[in-house]
């Protein structure tokens, strides 16, 4: 398992956070997986997660390291406390699955279906969103750090009271997201469509934002623009 086959890639401020995949072993079944590394009570590395359909998997506290998911699905599903290192979801759809208290490091979600996901009190570092489908998705008190959000539609999440260092909305759909009592100084939201935007006036020193979108959040501190 020394011979490198490819990278996931997480990009952010021109620089290359590269997921390494390493001679993976390939499996269709992630339920069997996931329940013989509880019965060894070992964690689960080196695996290839390929034309999956899962639902209602139920499982915490150990850790998913150079793993990949790919053109699977996996419904409903618990993944509570657990850990995603050096992981890398292609063409997935986990939508309605409960991430609730994971840590994600270098972990990239790529054309995934993730609506109404429920990842509060996660941790994520060197994470990459890329063409995915987050709608209704619930990431508050989440602590985000050097996080893209690249072409994905973020519309009427909720990322309340989190933790934003270095985080990147690129080219989203970030209609009606929720950012209550979220710091968004430094965030740029220029290439986004933030409409219906739900913040604290408090909460916008320093946010970057283009003209057209200062005349919406006017009208959150009650200015009116003729």
């Amino acid at each position: 398992m020394e011979d490198m086959v490819n990278y996931g890639v997480n990009i952010y401020e021109n620089d290359l956070y590269k997921t390494k995949q390493y001679d993976l072993i390939e499996c269709n079944c992630l339920e069997k997986i996931i329940n013989q590394a509880k019965a060894n009570m070992s964690d689960i590395k080196g695996w290839r997660f390929k034309g999956c359909y899962e639902a209602h998997i139920d499982t915490y506290n150990f850790e998913f390291e150079n793993c990949q998911f790919q053109e699977s699905i996996c419904l409903n599903a618990k993944f509570n406390r657990v850990s995603f290192t050096d992981v890398t979801f292609e063409n997935c759809d986990f939508s309605n699955t409960d991430f609730s208290e994971c840590t994600f490091t270098r972990a990239t979600f790529k054309n995934c279906k993730l609506v109404g996901c429920n990842f509060t009190r996660t941790f994520m570092q060197n994470m990459l969103f890329d063409n995915c489908n987050a709608s209704y998705a619930n990431m508050a008190l989440t602590n985000l750090k050097e996080t893209t959000f690249l072409n994905s539609k973020l519309s009427n999440v909720s990322i309340q009271e989190a933790f934003l260092k270095k985080v990147d909305f690129q080219y989203s759909n970030l209609i009606g997201i929720q950012l209550v009592k979220t710091n968004l100084s430094g965030i740029d939201f220029t290439t986004c469509d933030i409409t219906g935007i739900v913040v604290l006036p408090q909460d916008l020193k320093g946010v970057i934002v283009d003209e057209y979108q200062a005349m919406e959040l006017s009208k959150l501190l009650g200015i009116i623009v003729k």
